[in-house]
């Protein structure tokens, strides 16, 4: 397939230029407006394909343990003729530890028969040769999780540096592990060197303490003034982060920084093929969309808590969702009420 693609999404008013090769992606409003959101379909799919892992990590926020459920190889490729139709661009199979999965290579290379770009996150466990072969042939990118112990992940950076595959580090920001952040970016510059870039993702406190939640203190100061010195690798940040990133507002160039897509141009699939806006929506008090008794681009276009999301996102002060007070804040048209599922917001409200 093509390594370059040029959309002009005139219902959406909206253009797109993506490069499957480097990654390179610019979205550009027609009117010279940013737009809101695409009305044909997900840009980006992020699909559990497990929730099988062996870590039982008790931060995950989707609780994954070795008891976890694949989701069928057919049920996969009937969502991807779907996915295919409607124009989805990127796949990002998750899980659990999706490498894990025992028809994954099946995954990739299926992702790829359909003209959709796969990535995935994997925690460093079940890396074969034979999977990084596979990523190598079909995918744009791999990251790996950064945590205690570190072995795996290092042992996963130095083996796609071998491979020559690009690889980013995933790392979980809250209270407890910030300081980690800061030693990395300080002192691990060899390490550095071998990535392409760091995502930091904020805490989500579905099955922990809320009491992790990143608060603005010296040591998140710290950390973001570290963050602008930083030019060995880049440094990317989840959209759930996008209140804290108005610290660093001025320092940042607007084409550079975009609020939630979920509903956007996002969207999640439990391996129970179930969609949701996010996938932090999934084992919350919000129920998804059964795929398999509507379509992907029915629950797009219709669901109901598509249009709730896309009304939250484009409404300051909707009750519907946590937001409360953003229509008085100045920040809003930068974060447009930051996190819309939990209260892990740097105001707080």
């Amino acid at each position: 397939m093509s390594d370059i693609i040029f959309r002009n999404y005139q219902k959406s008013n909206y253009k797109i230029f993506f490069d499957r090769t480097s990654g390179f992606f610019i979205r550009l409003g027609n009117s010279g407006k940013e737009p809101f959101y695409n009305l044909e379909g997900p840009e980006l799919l992020d699909i559990s394909i497990t929730n099988y892992c062996e870590r039982n990590c008790d931060f995950c926020y989707r609780a994954s343990n070795k008891f976890g459920k694949h989701m069928d190889f057919n049920e996969y490729k009937r969502l991807l003729k779907q996915a295919e139709k409607i124009g989805v661009l990127q796949i990002a199979l998750g899980g659990g530890n999706p490498n894990q999965h025992p028809d994954f290579i099946k995954f990739l290379e299926e992702t790829r028969k359909h003209f959709i770009l796969p990535s995935y996150t994997t925690n460093g466990q079940g890396m074969t040769e034979d999977v990084y072969l596979a990523t190598k042939k079909f995918c744009g990118a791999i990251a790996v999780s950064w945590y205690e112990p570190y072995v795996d992940a290092r042992d996963v950076i130095d083996k796609c540096n071998e491979y020559d595959i690009k690889v980013n580090i995933h790392f979980l920001l809250n209270k407890k592990t910030i300081k980690e952040a800061i030693r990395l970016l300080s002192n691990e510059k060899d390490l550095l060197r071998k990535i392409n870039a760091i995502i930091f993702l904020n805490y989500k406190p579905i099955y922990t303490s809320a009491d992790l939640c990143l608060i603005e203190d010296d040591v998140l100061l710290e950390f973001f003034d570290i963050i602008t010195k930083v030019e060995i690798c880049k440094i990317g940040f989840d959209s759930c982060m996008i209140s804290y990133l108005t610290i660093l507002k001025r320092k940042l160039r607007s084409e550079t920084v975009e609020f939630c897509e979920a509903s956007r141009f996002s969207a999640f699939i439990s391996e129970d093929s179930f969609m949701y806006p996010c996938s932090f929506m999934c084992n919350t008090k919000w129920k998804g969309i059964d795929l398999k008794k509507t379509t992907l681009d029915k629950a797009w276009s219709n669901g109901d808590l598509f249009l709730k999301m896309r009304k939250v996102l484009n409404t300051p002060g909707e009750q519907e969702f946590p937001i409360r007070s953003c229509d008085k804040c100045e920040q809003y048209n930068f974060c447009h009420g930051g996190c819309q599922i939990f209260n892990i917001n740097k105001c707080r409200y």
